[in-house]
């Protein structure tokens, strides 16, 4: 009779499926003894360890103080200029032909006030002519001033020493007043942002040094605190630390991520359960 039963195709295929639930359930069995139950597998987070980006120090948006064609925009992404290199010049042709012209009436002016001048010491002219005659040289070179104002705009020069970051312009272009030419990066002013847990506020101050790892090059740099954000994050309760290197960093850039690695004082670990006097305290 038994025989029969399973000979049926219905019962064959509740036959197959109770096999394969037993196959799965083997399965499963082994998945959760070799892939969940090995030691050797667990990662094991560093209590005093935080995750930190390399930021740049001092960064600048160099505008266009004036609207003109560019002669000259030579430097290009990642490139290295000194302090006071001109970074990009215009085609001040115009304002130099106004200079010009305004010095020369600046001088004949100037010629005129004199000759009024001495004129009034002999009675041959009054005060009003003199007064006059002065008020017009002095405009001149108020005018003339202007121009050369204007003059010193046409060549931009690097404020301090780095890196550009990106070149927003090119040569031949005419780009606007106040329209960026260059976003730029201070040489050797790289910082370390580090996003710490807010607890180690108990022991965490400016001057406290410690070591980061980047991730990318695998270099190890020692650092120490100089700035402690403001405020805590109350989500994930951290705190934004920046720290300065202390030693030199090689190729490291900005944009770099790695770890950092504190060594707190003593008195700030936590008690442990080999430590039960301490615990209880």
């Amino acid at each position: 009779m038994l025989a029969k039963f399973i000979t049926s195709p219905a019962a064959l295929l509740i036959f197959a499926g109770l096999n394969q639930t037993a196959m799965a359930s083997d399965a499963a069995k082994g998945l959760t003894s070799s892939a969940f139950m090995q030691p050797d597998d667990i990662i094991e987070v560093d209590p005093n360890s935080a995750r930190g980006v390399i930021r740049p120090g001092q960064t600048a948006e160099i505008a266009a103080a004036m609207s003109g064609k560019l002669i000259s925009a030579l430097y290009q992404d990642g490139q290295y200029f000194a302090k006071g290199a001109v970074l990009a010049e215009f085609n001040c042709t115009r304002q130099r032909a106004e200079e010009s012209a305004l010095a020369r009436a600046y001088d004949t002016l100037s010629l005129k006030y004199e000759n009024i001048r001495e004129l009034y010491s002999a009675g041959a002219a009054g005060e009003l002519e003199v007064n006059i005659a002065k008020s017009e040289m002095e405009q001149a070179g108020a005018e003339k001033d202007v121009i050369e104002a204007r003059l010193s705009d046409c060549s931009v020069h690097a404020p301090f020493s780095g890196y550009v970051l990106t070149q927003h312009v090119r040569a031949h272009e005419t780009p606007a007043v106040n329209a960026p030419l260059y976003s730029i990066i201070k040489a050797n002013s790289l910082e370390v942002s580090v996003i710490a847990p807010s607890a180690w506020m108990r022991w965490m101050k400016t001057g406290t040094r410690f070591s980061f790892t980047v991730d990318e090059t695998g270099a190890r740099f020692k650092a120490k605190v100089i700035r402690i954000g403001a405020a805590v994050d109350p989500v994930s309760q951290t705190i934004e630390i920046k720290a300065a290197p202390t030693e030199k960093i090689g190729r490291t850039l900005a944009g770099m991520s790695g770890i950092a690695k504190f060594t707190p004082p003593q008195s700030s670990t936590a008690p442990t359960a080999s430590d039960p006097e301490k615990a209880v305290k």
